[in-house]
């Protein structure tokens, strides 16, 4: 016997029932009430369904025959006729109901059945999701050793030195922005020895440690010394594009010769071109108690440099001209010229992409010889500009700054120090 079932869905218990109610009536039987999970795409963004299954109780009962009245037979003298059997009829109806129960109780071995039949299939849906969600993070797992593998292989097949200190060497500089060619520089022919001579790690540390050393180079600070016959104090002039900091940079300077050494220091600022370059430098030397003048043109250098004549130096500070603004450029290489005893002092910022650092000195190079004061390196994470324009113009380097500070976050650049920070957790 087939047995058909009805299933609705809704959000909740309540919703299912009544539509099984509505449409079956009171006497609905429910088979299972169950909640659904979505699936597809969209299963992480649909809420669960309640799914009710029922059947509907539909067993006629056969009606009651009614007991007709015996009416008696009428005589036929010729006919004789039967009485009908009153018992066999009266028995026959008492055995209806008893039929009609033993229907209700087959249909509701019958529904059990469904019931535990559903009730199986559920366990087995649900054993099969659990497989599912684990074959899902299996499949995570693998794919992500497959990625680590192949970036194992990758960096196996992009490897330059068969020595692993060495490779990481060369790791390190790259990674600091040290260009490829340098960093191949600072470990030539170090492979061989690790293969050959069986130079331990230490040796290696040490060897490359002291050729960054010597790749920098002695920084050269600030003199100013007068030369022997020289009439007039020496002048530093600062020069460089624009946002680099150079008269944060200058008051640091002038700070640590006026405050440590007690020199009589004169300042000088041609950045007329921004207001506040000219207040800044008149507040920093208010603080320090020195003499500032403010050169609108260059016609005005003589008569504004006589009034610093029996000073130990005279510090300038120029406009930020852009590298790439040519009048203005102009206007600085008529400065440099009126000035006779001066050392020059390029400031970069770290901070600068090394392309455009790259043109910054090669369009500044037409200034003659200067040297370089690198700034922000607090704003920078890596060092290899340091080496590269060392290598690029071969200029000596002197100052590096790390923050705001007047005068503390400057000193003299320190080739060991770099050597260190370069080389990462490899330090000598």
């Amino acid at each position: 016997m087939k047995i058909k079932t009805y299933t609705y869905r809704g959000k909740t218990e309540h919703e299912v029932m009544t539509k099984a109610k509505n449409e079956l009536g009171e006497d609905a039987y429910i088979l299972t009430i169950r909640k659904i999970k979505p699936d597809g795409i969209m299963k992480f963004f649909k809420k669960p369904e309640v799914e009710l299954t029922a059947v509907k109780k539909a067993i006629k009962k056969e009606p009651v025959q009614e007991i007709k009245k015996v009416e008696e037979p009428k005589v036929v003298p010729t006919v004789v006729k039967e009485e009908p059997k009153v018992e066999e009829k009266l028995s026959e109806v008492k055995e209806e109901p008893k039929k009609a129960e033993e229907k209700l109780e087959a249909c509701n071995t019958e529904v059990m059945d469904v019931k535990n039949t559903v009730e199986e299939k559920d366990k087995v849906i649900k054993s099969l999701e659990s497989k599912l969600d684990n074959l899902e993070g299996l499949l995570t797992k693998v794919m992500g050793q497959i990625t680590t593998s192949q970036q194992l292989i990758e960096t196996e097949t992009k490897r330059k030195y068969k020595s692993t200190i060495l490779q990481l060497f060369y790791d390190n500089l790259v990674n600091n922005e040290v260009l490829p060619e340098i960093a191949e520089k600072l470990l030539d022919g170090l492979d061989d020895k690790v293969v050959n001579e069986g130079t331990s790690i230490n040796q290696l540390v040490s060897i490359v440690y002291d050729r960054i050393i010597s790749f920098i180079g002695k920084p050269t600070p600030i003199n100013i010394d007068r030369e022997e016959g020289q009439e007039f104090p020496k002048t530093i002039v600062f020069i460089g594009p624009t946002g680099v900091g150079k008269t944060t940079t200058i008051a640091k300077v002038t700070a640590l010769f006026t405050l440590n050494e007690k020199k009589k220091i004169g300042l000088m600022t041609a950045d007329t071109y921004r207001i506040a370059a000219v207040e800044q430098l008149k507040t920093y030397a208010e603080i320090l108690g020195i003499s500032v003048e403010v050169l609108y043109s260059t016609n005005e250098f003589d008569e504004k440099f006589d009034l610093f004549k029996a000073y130990d130096s005279v510090f300038i500070d120029t406009a930020g001209r852009s590298h790439k603004n040519e009048k203005r450029f102009d206007e600085l290489k008529d400065l440099l010229a009126k000035i006779d005893n001066k050392d020059i002092y390029l400031v970069l910022s770290l901070a600068t992409k090394y392309r455009d650092m790259v043109n910054i000195v090669e369009t500044y190079s037409e200034l003659g010889d200067y040297k370089i004061i690198f700034t922000k390196q607090d704003e920078t994470l890596t060092l290899g500009s340091i080496l590269n324009i060392r290598y690029l113009t071969s200029k000596k380097l002197s100052y590096i700054t790390f923050g705001q500070n007047v005068p503390d976050d400057i000193e003299v650049i320190q080739p060991e120090k770099i050597a260190k920070l370069l080389l990462g957790s490899f330090d000598k």
